[in-house]
């Protein structure tokens, strides 16, 4: 698969995720909207000064990691989706893959936990997290990815050896494909800062969209990556998807 290709089966999957599950694909938008008045609350957006004041207010960071929980879920049904793009078998209860999923859940969880709680924030160390997660997800995609089909097969450590051989096209692809997002997100929480203020509300009803359609397209991109690499290595992520799905139309 060409980084091309994959591109456009990532944004590809995340649009018709979106158009087919629409409930779904709110729930980002509404832990995103919640901490965004959260965020006003506080008064974050009162000037550049306050922002900076403000970003690591104990009421925000305490509900990051609930909206982080919530993102981390989210990647449930849209991997089931878009490895199907069938709506039913995306928002099925599978108490198999949802007991392996809790592992790569709890996992996400606890190292968002260490960001936010106990390492120091600077900017230097801000970088490094940055870098280093995005290499741990690399590591774990293949993980994710079978467990929300509910594949055994792949745990951690088959992942980590599965991903380990696509390791520099993993980082560089996910890092790619997050980018044509991340950048208005940030362009956006910029513009509710020093913007108008007739303009903050706007703002950040837009923002909270485009944070549905990033979570998306993040889940999207780690399946693709993720795909690639176990079809290089001829191993399977998920086991007879849709036998017990028949193709829905609309997400319940």
């Amino acid at each position: 698969m060409t980084f091309w290709k994959a591109l456009k089966e990532t944004y590809g999957g995340s649009i018709a995720f979106l158009i087919a599950c629409p409930l779904l694909a709110l729930v980002p938008f509404v832990f995103e909207m919640v901490q965004h008045v959260i965020e006003v609350h506080i008064g974050l957006y009162a000037s550049a000064a306050a922002a900076q004041a403000l970003q690591y207010n104990p009421l925000r960071m305490s509900f990051g990691l609930l909206k982080t929980a919530a993102l981390l879920s989210a990647g449930y049904w849209i991997t089931r989706f878009v490895a199907t793009r069938n709506p039913k078998y995306a928002a099925a209860i599978d108490p198999v893959a949802l007991r392996l999923f809790a592992g790569y859940f709890l996992l996400g969880l606890a190292l968002t936990a260490l960001q936010l709680f106990v390492i120091p924030q600077t900017v230097a160390i801000t970088l490094v997290e940055f870098v280093a997660g995005e290499v741990i997800t690399s590591f774990i995609v293949a993980w994710g990815a079978a467990a929300a089909l509910g594949n055994p097969d792949v745990g951690p450590i088959a992942s980590v050896k599965l991903m380990g051989r696509q390791l520099p096209w993993t980082v560089a692809f996910l890092l790619v494909a997050m980018l044509p997002l991340m950048v208005p997100h940030y362009v956006f929480a910029g513009v509710a800062i020093v913007g108008p203020r007739a303009l903050l509300w706007p703002v950040l009803i837009l923002d909270s969209l485009l944070v549905s359609w990033l979570t998306a397209v993040l889940v999207a991109s780690a399946y693709v990556a993720a795909k690639r690499a176990a079809d290089r290595s001829r191993v399977e992520l998920g086991r007879d998807l849709q036998v017990d799905f028949p193709a829905a139309t609309a997400a319940e």
